[in-house]
């Protein structure tokens, strides 16, 4: 079976020791430790184990990800045992990974952060297979900033061995969210002077769920009252966040473009149209940007959208959500909003 290694115990251990390294950004107190060396891992928990079955779930256990318990059964240990041999092999890299399914949330506030505490010149960087061309250049973009010249490697759905690599922790969100502040907004001053008060909505036509089926009603409502209607798919990753730190209020259904609140600031008002989510497993994403709100100080308040069945998922989904779930969350639904609702903005 799997051993999981009290943190605390690899300061203490020599052995352990010499395995990890630790990069620390001054100006902001912040430090983040690596596991350096050889080890496994798959390109959905990215959870490493050394060649001695050892893990670390205080270090490598991401906040949306609920699977790590399945790493310690006798079923996934006897399977590990029999592949491992066979693992595709990746060397002198950086595994920084990237969701399976392309949520911007989860690359920018989970996986992203970690790559502002990388200090070599060149580097072999480890993403997902899946992870989209515009937030692929939006890497490439911050590191050139910061003088590293990238080569981009891609991991798909599979187990991995990696050789002479690097692994980094990941971060607790309030600690990513003040990294990602400090870093993208200062480059983001660069970039972009405009200091306009904007009102925003965040249009969600091309996506597959939790689109308001009646947007043009609620566009047309908007834009009389004043509204930027913005479509993030149109925007380069540096220009929308431009764009949410110059906004003085944001209106947006339930999705993973509102992580740009994060630059937002202070006292912006977040409007967030989500359905009504009713299943155990649906409260942490229920939550997520309100939590968010509450810890950079945003005004933030939501309204309550009618839930509508989708015709068809989306490949994605169905690669990785079970049917279970799609059928009966509505997460994976469209929304329909009372107009009278948004008379209060």
């Amino acid at each position: 079976m799997l051993k999981d290694i009290d943190f605390n115990k690899i300061e203490n251990n020599n052995k352990l020791n010499n395995s990890f390294i630790t990069a620390s950004l001054n100006k902001l107190n912040q430090k983040c430790t690596m596991l350096t060396g050889d080890f496994y891992a798959d390109s959905f928990s990215y959870f490493p184990i050394t060649d001695n079955d050892q893990t670390f779930t205080k270090l490598f256990k991401r906040h949306t990800d609920n699977s790590i318990k399945h790493y310690f059964n006798e079923q996934f240990y006897k399977n590990f045992l029999d592949k491992k041999k066979n693992f595709k092999i990746f060397k002198n890299s950086y595994v920084l990974g990237t969701n399976p399914g392309d949520n911007y949330y989860s690359n920018l506030i989970e996986f992203f952060p970690r790559i502002f505490f990388i200090d070599e010149k060149e580097l072999n960087l480890l993403v997902h297979r899946n992870l989209s061309n515009k937030f692929r250049k939006f890497i490439d973009t911050i590191c050139s900033y910061r003088n590293i010249k990238l080569k981009f490697s891609y991991l798909d759905d599979d187990f991995y061995k990696f050789e002479n690599s690097k692994i980094p922790q990941f971060i607790d969100i309030n600690n990513s969210i003040k990294i990602l502040k400090f870093y993208l907004n200062s480059i983001k001053v660069k970039t972009n002077t405009d200091n306009r008060q904007l009102k925003i909505y965040v249009r969600r036509e091309d996506s597959f769920y939790r689109k308001p089926l009646n947007e043009a009603d609620i566009i047309d409502k908007l834009k009389s009252k004043g509204y930027m209607i913005l479509n993030p798919r149109q925007y380069d990753i540096i220009d929308q966040i431009s764009l949410f730190s110059n906004a003085s209020e944001i209106v947006a259904a339930h999705g993973s473009s509102l992580a740009n609140i994060i630059f937002c600031k202070e006292g912006t008002k977040i409007r967030e149209i989500k359905p009504k989510f009713v299943n155990d497993y649906e409260i942490n994403i229920s939550n997520r940007y309100k939590n968010i709100s509450n810890l950079i100080n945003l005004n933030y308040s939501s309204i309550e959208a009618e839930s509508v069945e989708v015709e068809k998922h989306s490949l994605l989904a169905k690669k990785y959500i079970s049917k279970k779930i799609l059928n009966e969350s509505n997460y994976y639904k469209n929304i329909i909003i009372k107009l009278n609702k948004l008379d209060n903005l």
